[in-house]
């Protein structure tokens, strides 16, 4: 049944870029030369609209592959999010013809109202991969996300009522900043799912330490993620990060010796001899990692 879902959403997709390459308008100057200055404003926006589009199918294409079945809610959720995609190419055909106030809204409220679809549609796919502690920290997270995103594409609507050409660019560049974004989500996953799920929970409670803030992170996975395909598999791609994961249990494991020597309270020596055991646990699980690298976990086919 997923097979057919995703095959049928990869054809509607390919139609809609279809309609819209076919909707570029070529007009004329009265002597029957190509008005080039039209065409390439028509082409740019096409390329917001194919930026938009793609992205969206990146997404889906990505969460989809992570499962093992559809349920019925999100075949339902997958289907209105292409019922609405599909009016993009008409979109797109109205801000080409006459980039006004009214078509560039009409425009942003589409997108706004297909973006939200298909966030809320990953979102499901990828919690029903998960369970516990994890499911519940990436509920949150991603709930975080989602606020952001309304934020910002509330402030861009009305931003685009006042300045049409700006607002263009900035629909430009969003599809593209968010494909990064799934590429650097993409390659976090892909070093997630190379570990246990005891090394999980403790990766993303220390998440920031190990990784640096978001900046940090997002640098070294989107770096990673560019790399030559052919390293997608290779144990010692992600060495780094476990080097500097066990870098930071060290500090830990010195900083919490170091309280255990000073406490003079038996409650808290037990509960900071438990970290300790904890910490040195982790420790000599990275370090066996280095010896016998973990396979890859098949989470959907």
């Amino acid at each position: 049944m997923k097979e057919r879902v995703v095959v049928f959403g990869d054809a509607i997709i390919a139609i809609i870029l279809t309609i819209m390459v076919l909707e570029l308008p070529v007009k004329y100057f009265a002597n029957g030369a190509v008005n080039i200055t039209e065409l390439l404003r028509a082409i740019g926006i096409y390329f917001i609209s194919f930026c938009f589009v793609a992205n969206i199918w990146f997404q889906g294409a990505y969460s989809f592959n992570r499962i093992t079945e559809v349920k019925n809610r999100t075949l339902v959720v997958y289907l209105m999010m292409l019922f609405t995609l599909s009016l993009v190419p008409s979109a797109t055909r109205l801000l080409i013809e006459d980039t006004t106030r009214q078509t560039i809204i009409i425009y942003g409220v589409l997108t706004f109202i297909v973006t939200l679809i298909s966030r809320r549609l990953n979102a499901s796919l990828e919690l029903q991969i998960l369970n516990g502690q994890q499911r519940t920290r990436r509920k949150q997270e991603l709930d975080r996300q989602d606020m952001f995103t309304i934020i910002v594409l509330v402030c861009l609507l009305i931003f685009s009522w006042f300045f049409v050409r700006t607002a263009l660019i900035v629909y430009l560049i969003m599809p593209i900043m968010a494909f990064l974004q799934n590429m650097i989500d993409r390659e976090e996953n892909n070093f997630v799912d190379t570990l246990d799920q005891d090394e999980q929970n403790q990766y993303y409670q220390n998440r920031k330490e190990i990784v640096g803030n978001n900046i940090q992170r997002y640098g070294r996975f989107l770096r990673d993620s560019l790399k030559d395909s052919s390293t997608q598999n290779d144990p010692e791609k992600f060495q780094a990060v476990i080097n500097e994961w066990q870098q930071r249990l060290q500090v830990d494991i010195a900083e919490r010796k170091k309280q255990l020597a000073n406490e003079m309270n038996p409650k808290e020596q037990h509960k900071i001899e438990n970290e300790l055991r904890n910490l040195d646990r982790m420790s000599q699980k990275l370090a066996q990692r280095g010896k016998f690298p973990p396979k890859r976990k098949n989470r959907g086919a």
